[in-house]
């Protein structure tokens, strides 16, 4: 019976495939920018990454939470420019939830 549940599930996400990836398409050519005939381009990109951390007893280490659901966002973005044929430049933008950490002295 999992068997034919995850059967109709993968059929039914693959079904769906292509409306997401008509949208990711447009958006990247929306964060593409073209100027000077080529001669200047300009690209946003990122990533989007989400964590999840369930613990079964106390946290472990230097992790101060009483709760035992963890979730960690993080945004990653890049940007891609390039003059000609031999200028480029790239720089990258990292965006993170602080993690609540507890400093214990070591004895």
């Amino acid at each position: 019976m999992k068997v034919l549940r995850g059967l109709a599930f993968f059929l039914a996400c693959t079904a769906y495939a292509t409306e997401p990836d008509d949208f990711l398409d447009q958006l990247d050519t929306a964060l593409t920018i073209a100027a000077f005939h080529d001669n200047l381009r300009l690209r946003l990109s990122g990533t989007i990454d989400l964590e999840g951390y369930h613990l079964q007893q106390p946290a472990p280490g230097l992790i101060d939470s009483r709760i035992d659901n963890l979730f960690n966002p993080r945004l990653t973005l890049f940007l891609d420019a390039q003059m000609g044929s031999h200028i480029y430049f790239f720089a990258q933008s990292l965006s993170v939830t602080k993690l609540h950490l507890l400093h214990r002295r070591i004895s």
